[in-house]
């Protein structure tokens, strides 16, 4: 049985000026999301510059990440396509970072056309195909995220193939990463997930023990099961969290007198906010507390996600509220819509390099 934290402890051990900052930032942060979607963001006023609205972070709320919209609507949705695929495009996808991946490795402007992982394994041409197009990438879509640090992903990819095709020199290519997915689930990753005694902890657990793969990359691709009715074993909400760098800096900086030593101090925590959200944030009026509630799905509430999401996006505000470069950075693609321009452009561009081959 886990500690249970109560909302006294939680008042009581956080630092009240550095709980105020993040208070105001949370709220400021989910009323300028739900005016983006909702409203009019004529209606927002930044606090900070950090906080314009073009400067993105990553929402608590999982339907409004670009990723989720792609897998209700491209993957998990379908009928048509194995689960052992679903789960491993879905994992592809988080590993890599934006779902214009498919776009390069089918050499497509359609996101239907997702990769074929048992064909993959089985036909050689097909498999030539889809490395040629990924290493190749000849229309130069960007398909890295730029929010998160991929390089011990990367590592550990390049270092299989390197042994799968015996070249000890070999340097890092796309197609790694497919090999490397590839090589995860022989070793039991959509067995895993598909098992119905699963839990999240228990797909998290089974990632978390391979080189290369830290707490945020075994714990948030997995939250993106939950979206995918047939894995209701899987659930973002459970009492389970593995706690990133920026959610452990998070909560370093709203408790600085706690030592978060090791991840289960840091899930205590981030459980205990969600157990007491609406009154840890202390909301002053029914308006603060109606963008709160609107901005999020399960009620209103924030998931066990949802907390360590929020935590490790004030961390990323903190790190790049006086750093202008850092706030270019961040303006990034978070929606959907902006993968729809992507892929509405290739077609144009596929299409007239298909006029001018025919002229």
């Amino acid at each position: 049985m886990k500690n249970m934290l109560g909302i006294n402890q939680l008042r009581k051990n956080r630092n009240e000026n550095n709980f105020q900052e993040f208070n105001a930032w949370v709220k400021e942060f989910f009323r300028r999301e739900y005016l983006r979607d909702y409203g009019d963001l004529n209606d927002y006023q930044p606090s900070h510059i950090a906080m314009r609205e073009e400067v993105k972070y990553w929402n608590p709320n999982r339907s409004k990440h670009a990723e989720v919209h792609w897998l209700e609507n491209f993957v998990f949705g379908r009928s048509d396509i194995s689960m052992r695929n679903k789960i491993l495009n879905a994992m592809a996808v988080k590993f890599v970072g934006m779902p214009t991946l498919t776009l390069v490795a089918s050499n497509t402007a359609d996101y239907n056309n997702i990769i074929d992982f048992d064909r993959y394994e089985n036909d050689l041409d097909y498999r030539k195909t889809i490395q040629n197009n990924l290493n190749n990438n000849i229309h130069k879509l960007a398909v890295w995220g730029s929010t998160q640090l991929q390089t011990s992903l990367q590592t550990a990819a390049r270092n299989y193939c390197r042994d799968l095709y015996n070249n000890p020199d070999k340097k890092f290519q796309l197609s790694d990463m497919i090999d490397w997915m590839l090589y995860l689930d022989k070793l039991g990753l959509s067995e895993t997930v598909m098992d119905r005694e699963s839990t999240l902890g228990s797909v998290c657990e089974h990632l978390k023990q391979h080189r290369g793969i830290g707490p945020y990359f075994s714990y948030h691709p997995p939250c993106n099961f939950s979206r995918a009715t047939e894995l209701y074993h899987i659930d973002e909400d459970d009492d389970y969290c593995l706690v990133g760098p920026g959610a452990k800096r998070g909560l370093e900086f709203v408790f600085p007198d706690i030592k978060f030593s090791n991840n289960d101090i840091m899930e205590e925590y981030i459980i205990g906010i969600r157990d007491h959200q609406h009154d840890f944030f202390e909301f002053k009026d029914n308006t603060e507390y109606e963008f709160y509630k609107k901005n999020l799905e399960r009620g209103g509430n924030l998931t066990t996600f949802g907390v360590e999401i929020t935590l490790c996006q004030f961390d990323c505000f903190q790190n790049i509220k006086d750093n202008a470069r850092a706030q270019e950075k961040r303006i990034v693609p978070l929606t959907f819509d902006s993968f729809v321009t992507i892929a509405e452009n290739l077609k144009l561009k596929m299409n007239q390099g298909t006029l001018e081959q025919f002229i």
